[in-house]
């Protein structure tokens, strides 16, 4: 986390000293999201918030982000601190398509701990030693320069990685576990233009 950060701060340096455009500010918004995996579980509506920075270079923009972010599906809720860092092609000053890795580091995680054979009933837990702690994903999008500082879009991003480590092994192994997240969001700039 601290050498993604690190980085962060040295993209900064170089757009502002390339003459770059550099702006930042707040966004948020809805997470639609699923898991990937035999289970096959139905999905979770959860929702995404944090900040953004964004340095332009002549028509293309690097985008890094941080956001904390609720995921995972039905009867399984999981919570990451999300970094994508997004290239953005824009057009016409307007609109823009996004497309980048996104690097998401587990804080909580709760699913269903155990089953009763008999009744089918549930007992939900924190399951958060059983998922591994981080999480590759590719992500890409489109997006709307709206006026007084205003953004919106639209993402989909899918998990590279198998998040199970040994939740649900039931002695022949875990499922294979991805997270998967379409995403719809508002953003207001806070600074520059």
């Amino acid at each position: 986390m601290k050498k993604t950060f690190f980085l962060l701060i040295v993209l900064v340096g170089l757009g502002y000293n390339a003459s770059s455009q550099v702006s930042g500010g707040i966004k948020g918004g809805l997470n639609f999201a699923n898991i990937d995996s035999d289970i096959d579980p139905d999905g979770k509506t959860g929702y995404h918030a944090g900040v953004y920075l964004k340095v332009g270079f002549a028509g293309i923009s690097l985008q890094p982000e941080v956001l904390y972010s609720v995921k995972g599906a039905e009867d399984f809720e999981v919570t990451y601190i999300d970094v994508p860092i997004v290239l953005q092609k824009n057009f016409a000053k307007v609109l823009n398509i996004h497309l980048g890795p996104q690097f998401s580091f587990l804080t909580k995680a709760e699913g269903i701990t155990e089953i009763d054979l008999f009744t089918g009933d549930t007992t939900k837990g924190d399951i958060k030693d059983q998922l591994k702690s981080s999480d590759l994903s590719i992500l890409f999008g489109a997006g709307v320069n709206l006026p007084g500082g205003l953004s919106g879009g639209l993402r989909y991003i899918i998990g590279l990685s198998d998040v199970n480590d040994k939740y649900f092994d039931l002695g022949d192994g875990a499922p294979e576990i991805k997270n998967k997240t379409f995403q719809i969001y508002l953003g207001y700039r806070l600074f520059g233009n």
